[in-house]
């Protein structure tokens, strides 16, 4: 289970060290775009390099087939972002809350409640934390669509006037403590302490460095550890074969992303928007590996009964 892990101990460990580090000593802009891009590159981008591997057909036919599927979905949703951009930036945060959550509890069910709490604590928190901030951002996402200049988000005024933003983060701190006793009742300390660290961290880190390294320490890595998991114990891998059959992809993705920021800039709005349409089709095909993983472990009960 990934709450006895090591990784979980060891992501404990460092999320400490960096709530310390974060908290004694202020760090220039340059410094923290320097390290979250360090762990972009090395651990956020790759750990999605390996979806090819979970195709059930592992011909070559199979293979086109799957980055027919793969890229296709990711052009869909594409176009869905050109002409509802709205409808797109909802869809990308359901399919995340989903996917943060199901990572963390390795749930593959979509009726799991504390999946879907802590998939919009992590991601809503921050979000109210600086609202003002990523509601601008928000706003840059929607421009293609002239949305940007609609009232579709509190201004600050609104915010000094009435404190929403503390009392949703309070009731859903609250809402999610309450699933972990109802659904996580035994393992409730291990997820308790997450839960509080991760939340003292979102409220000393900035908004974009908190959720990066947020999303390649807690979410990029535990991805990582199940897949391994069933790589191995599927075709019987090794970890150096898993980590060698992530770096065809996870080059293509650094080399295409150079490539934009060098022709394009790096816009901040944009790159979120490019981030969810990977993200779309790879959360499927996670979704995939979390409902065979529970099937396995199924047919394991059964054998040893």
């Amino acid at each position: 289970m990934y709450y006895q892990s090591k990784l979980f101990q060891t992501q404990i460990v460092l999320q400490l060290i960096l709530v310390v580090i974060v908290y004694g000593f202020s760090f220039a802009v340059e410094v923290q775009a320097i390290f979250c891009g360090i762990l972009l590159c090395t651990v956020g981008i790759p750990h999605g390099s390996n979806d090819y591997l979970y195709r059930p057909d592992k011909s070559m036919i199979g293979m086109f087939k799957f980055l027919s599927i793969y890229l296709g979905t990711m052009l869909l949703y594409l176009g869905l972002w050109w002409i509802a951009p709205l409808l797109a930036l909802i869809l990308f945060f359901v399919i995340s809350f989903h996917h943060f959550g199901q990572s963390n509890f390795e749930n593959e069910s979509l009726r799991y409640l504390p999946s879907w709490l802590w998939g919009i604590w992590v991601l809503v928190f921050p979000v109210l934390l600086h609202f003002t901030e990523a509601a601008d951002i928000f706003q840059k996402m929607l421009a293609s669509n002239n949305l940007a200049n609609s009232s579709l988000f509190v201004e600050q005024s609104a915010i000094a006037d009435f404190d929403w933003p503390v009392i949703v983060m309070f009731m859903l701190g609250i809402i999610y403590l309450i699933s972990l006793v109802v659904y996580e009742r035994q393992r409730f300390v291990y997820y308790f302490i997450q839960f509080g660290l991760i939340t003292l961290w979102y409220f000393l880190a900035p908004l974009l460095s908190g959720f990066i390294i947020f999303f390649c320490l807690w979410h990029a890595l535990q991805s990582m550890r199940h897949q391994t998991i069933y790589f191995r114990q599927s075709v019987n891998g090794t970890i150096p074969k898993f980590l060698k059959s992530m770096m065809p992809f996870s080059l293509l993705a650094l080399l295409s992303f150079g490539l934009y920021v060098y022709f394009r800039g790096f816009q901040l709005a944009e790159a979120f928007i490019l981030l969810s349409v990977i993200t779309l089709p790879h959360v499927l095909v996670m979704h995939q590996l979390y409902h065979k993983t529970s099937e396995q472990k199924i047919l394991h009960t059964l054998n040893e009964n």
